[in-house]
């Protein structure tokens, strides 16, 4: 009895070995076949595995369903959706799963409202839209009559753009007789090449750390589907961080995307990343995707698609970090930030939230738009009606009819129309003197400088502005080395609409002889002041006003101020007082906020030279 037993479980033992064997040769059907390297490649990351005879029967039709379990395995999607509105999808069926996970990331659409078609072979323009849908490829107008392909007619108007996109970027190409074949379906080893140069490297262990060594030698792109740390490379292709991370976090160092960078799921640490665009777009409606940039990161564009948090801090000084902000969506997908930021475009009915301490430099807001939070703007410009905002911009605009809520009132202007005036608007001068003029405001602008002809005038040695009787004295001082003729005095406004009046300077003014409306070039200056030290957090008790010292003849003014090339505002950010530059520490903390490092601030002269006082920031 007792050998009979291990007999049986001997012939147990060779049966499985047998099967185990067969299928590791079955599975020779990709050897020496193109597709064997993209097979092996996918297959080591669970992406594509073989049949249980151990083949994967390259020259196969792959149906929808098999896409989709691929996709889904590629991109470490997990979440399902309900999708008993598709009839031809049974829950017995081995596909049941795949449907619901692609439908819930919303990649697939159904053949119609109740037909997915799980069973039916794909064609490629069904895999090049799924493709574009996941590479969140812009929405466009593009028509199949503006394809190259002889057979352009037979590719439907729904998957013009996605070919057009595929094609663009190599990811499929048409045929030697020149068509593209769309209704044509798809083998497993053609699917297996496009996933392949698609993901590009995919790096799927969590919390490993990859570095240059870790990408492939063939492929662009880069896929990450786990939370690590990938740092030390040059991405040539686009870089994508799944929405399959959820809210796991990915850290970027030292990383240059040539392509696009998408944020599409996870909380991520931009730490010294340079791309040209950053785009954050996720399936999910009120699932945030966090990201912060430090360092030195430079990123040209961001587009925020869906709801986001976007953080600034730490960045080294001449770090644009994440320059200009495009908001697309409506009140259900907000973004909030946090931190300094230069130029935020609302391009629709979005939600902004400013957290406390948040500065952004620039708004427009192109639809009605909700602003919330405690946080600043500088200067903000309402191009569309309907807008609100809690948070009253230092400076504010509006189109012609336009008019949004602040603070609870309703404020427009009519920018068609001046609202400011300077009287009188003309002067007549036989030799240089004082000239007191009279600013007429409708509202509560504020001065920001005054220009005689292409000068920029120095406030306190210059002009004079008294906010209280709304007089402006432009002392003697300010028209030497002017010829005689006739010169436009300007007044910058905070609102950007800028009275002027004319001056008329007689030939008893003027120490030239020359017709230049410029300062003498003669004339020397130097730094008493050579470094100053200021503190990158807004609000900081310790900050004073940082005042440079300069030793200057009194033929030679301080033309402009610029902070790291940003000309600052005379007036409301500095002043000039006498051999001073006062720098107002309450303008300064939200143009260095959360940075570190050095920032240049260079006093530019009317003799043609600069002074470059280095400011540490501490």
């Amino acid at each position: 009895m007792m050998m009979k037993k291990i007999a049986r479980s001997l012939l147990t033992i060779l049966i499985v070995c047998s099967c185990a064997v067969t299928a590791a040769f079955a599975a020779d059907d990709i050897t020496g076949h193109w597709s064997e390297p993209y097979f092996r490649s996918l297959s080591a990351h669970g992406v594509i595995n073989a049949n249980g005879k151990g083949e994967f029967t390259p020259t196969a039709e792959i149906s929808r369903a098999e896409f989709m379990r691929y996709i889904n395995r590629a991109f470490g999607f997990t979440e399902q959706a309900d999708v008993s509105q598709y009839k031809d999808v049974d829950s017995d069926q081995w596909y049941y799963e795949s449907v619901r996970i692609a439908v819930k990331y919303g990649y697939i659409s159904g053949l119609s409202s109740t037909q997915m078609g799980p069973d039916k072979a794909i064609t490629r323009e069904q895999a090049m839209t799924i493709l574009g849908r996941l590479c969140k490829v812009d929405a466009g107008t593009v028509t199949p009559s503006q394809l190259s392909f002889s057979d352009k007619s037979k590719i439907a108007t729904w998957s013009a753009l996605y070919i057009k996109w595929a094609v663009d970027n190599g990811y499929v190409s048409g045929y030697t007789d020149g068509t593209f074949q769309p209704q044509r379906s798809v083998t497993r080893a053609e699917a297996a090449k496009i996933l392949y140069y698609f993901t590009g490297t995919i790096l799927d262990q969590a919390g490993a750390t990859y570095n240059s060594s870790s990408l492939n030698s063939d492929t662009k792109n880069v896929t990450i589907t786990s939370a690590c740390t990938l740092s030390g490379v040059t991405i040539p292709g686009n870089l994508y961080i799944s929405e399959g991370l959820n809210q796991s976090a990915v850290t970027l160092s030292d990383v240059t995307v040539k392509g696009r960078l998408i944020a599409a799921g996870g909380t991520v640490q931009l730490n010294n990343v340079t791309a040209p665009e950053l785009y954050i777009s996720s399936p999910f409606t009120g699932r945030e995707v966090k990201v912060t940039s430090a360092g030195t990161t430079n990123i040209d564009q961001v587009t925020v698609m869906t709801t986001a948090g976007l953080t600034q801090t730490s960045l080294q000084a001449g770090a644009s970090g994440l320059k200009q902000i495009n908001v697309y969506g409506d009140k259900n997908m907000p973004l909030t930030l946090n931190g300094r930021f230069g130029k935020v475009t609302l391009q629709d009915a979005n939600r902004l939230s400013l957290s406390a301490g948040a500065f952004v430099e620039s708004l427009t807001v192109k639809g009605a738009a909700t602003i919330e939070g405690t946080g600043t703007i500088q200067n903000a410009v309402f191009q569309a009606n309907g807008a609100v905002s809690a948070i009253e911009p230092q400076t504010y605009s509006f189109n012609k009819g336009m008019s949004a809520t602040i603070q609870g009132t309703s404020v427009s202007v009519d920018r068609s129309q001046p609202n400011h005036t300077l009287t009188p608007a003309t002067v007549n001068l036989s030799t240089a003197s004082d000239v007191i003029l009279a600013i007429v405001s409708e509202d509560n602008a504020t001065v920001r400088s005054v220009m005689l002809g292409d000068r920029v005038l120095q406030a306190g040695y210059q002009y004079d502005y008294d906010p209280v009787t709304g007089s402006i004295r432009i002392m003697s001082n300010a028209f030497s080395g002017l010829s005689s003729g006739t010169y436009t005095v300007q007044v910058i406004m905070s609102t950007g609409i800028n009275p002027t009046a004319t001056i008329y300077l007689g030939s008893g003014s003027s120490s030239s002889n020359s017709g230049s409306s410029s300062s003498s070039n003669s004339g020397s200056a130097s730094l008493a002041t050579q470094a100053v030290t200021f503190s990158a957090t807004a609000g900081n008790a310790a900050n004073q006003n940082v005042t440079i010292n300069i030793n200057i003849d009194s033929s030679v003014v301080v033309q402009a101020v610029l902070l790291d090339g940003s000309q600052l505002a005379m007036g409301t950010q500095y002043i000039i007082s006498g051999n001073q530059v006062v720098l107002y520490h309450t303008a300064l903390e939200p143009l260095v906020f959360g940075r570190t490092g050095t920032m240049n601030i260079v006093l530019v002269l009317s003799n043609g030279n600069q002074l470059t006082v280095p400011m540490t920031l501490v």
